[in-house]
Parts: C-alpha cells; structure tokens; sequence
C-alpha cells in the first residue's frame, strides 16, 4: 500500500514538473474564492470637527462632520429626548477621536439632568445614503 501512495505522489510530482516545463499550469487553477463581505472601512472623525446633527427618532442619531461626511449613530436603547433636543454633545472616551460605537456617549439635557446614551454602532454614510435620507433625518 506505502509503495502505491509513494508510486502515485511521484508521478503527481513528474507530471505536474513536465506540464510546468512546457509552459502549462500543473493543475488547473482553482476558481478565485468568492470575495469577502466588503467591510466597512474605518473612520474616525474629530469632535471638533461635527457641524450639525439631526434624530429622526430617539434611537437614530446622525451627524454631520466636516462638510461632506454624516454618520449615523444607533443608540443601544431609546435616548429620551434625543429627537427633542436642539443642542447634544458627544462624551468621547480618552480623546476627542471617535473611531468606535465604544468611544462615544451622547448626552441629551433631559428634565431632570443629563441623560448618558450609549452608542451600539456608528456607521459613515455614502453619499448615495446621504442623499436617500429623508428631509427630517439629514444633518
């Protein structure tokens, strides 16, 4: 049996070394492996840099950074007041650099003080998204 297997991995090896030398693939290429699931790619914007913000609902949050960019905020749960409010700010956690959902909290004056919403994911729009928002959601 050990001398068949040997038998047949070398003549594998002959003719794969023979197709190579005339210029031939030895075996045929495997198809390309279909492509991963394009990932987002990361972003992080500056707290200084937000110019506006709008909360359709108290979940959604979008921002409008530097001139072209928005991105959309999902609070983990319901933020009271969010859609309400005309000021917010955004507690970044050890720098004013927000790259993940965990770098951020949003802070909405409530009636009874600052309510501390926490951000499950933050998403950078494209601009076809941008401009699919409705008028109400647009930063």
């Amino acid at each position: 049996m050990f001398s068949r297997v040997s038998l047949a991995a070398a003549l594998s090896v002959g003719l794969a070394g023979a197709a190579i030398a005339q210029g031939q693939p030895a075996a045929p290429e495997a198809k390309a492996a279909p492509a991963e699931a394009a990932k987002p790619q990361r972003s992080c914007f500056f707290n200084r840099d937000i110019r506006g913000f709008a909360a359709p609902d108290d979940k959604t949050l979008y921002l409008r950074v530097r001139t072209k960019d928005v991105y959309r905020l999902e609070m983990m749960g319901r933020c009271p007041d969010l859609d309400w409010e005309n000021r917010i700010a955004i507690d970044s956690r050890g720098s004013s650099s927000i790259c993940d959902a965990v770098d951020a909290t949003v802070l909405v004056r409530g009636p009874i003080g600052v309510d501390r919403c926490p951000v499950k994911s933050i998403t950078r729009l494209t601009p076809e998204e941008v401009a699919a928002l409705p008028r109400k959601a647009k930063p």
